[in-house]
């Protein structure tokens, strides 16, 4: 084998295993499948649960669901998974009329941690 193609088939060796750790990094990250409420939903009450899903199962030790809105007072409690790929907990204190945002944290598979964020607005029907 010539200088020339041993040099060009190390590079080639070497693009492969750059390749391999960088696919095997992106599969260990997990990903948001799902959510209630939706991102972008818009609601005509508050929320007394709330679920998130991923392609994989989140650790609960690890993760945190938390609110953010109108008077920050509704909070989320009794973090659980109910064993499909998932978050979830129950909504409490008051929810005003408002724009809301939902921040999810867990880690992957990588012992990276990963979150995100899923928006929502509440409008009550005004009473008659």
């Amino acid at each position: 084998m010539t200088m020339r193609k041993a040099g060009a088939a190390e590079a080639l060796v070497l693009v492969g295993l750059v390749f391999a750790l960088l696919a095997g990094h992106a599969s260990a990250q997990i990903k948001l499948e799902g959510s209630t409420p939706v991102d972008g939903a818009a609601l005509d009450g508050p929320v007394r649960t709330v679920r998130v899903w991923f392609d994989t199962a989140p650790p609960v030790d690890g993760s945190s669901l938390e609110m953010s809105g109108p008077g920050n007072r509704a909070k989320i409690e009794g973090l659980h998974t109910m064993g499909e790929n998932d978050l979830m907990g129950r909504v409490t204190g008051p929810m005003p009329n408002g724009e809301w945002t939902m921040t999810w944290t867990t880690v992957g598979a990588d012992g990276e941690e990963q979150t995100g964020t899923i928006t929502f607005s509440v409008q009550r029907p005004p009473r008659r």
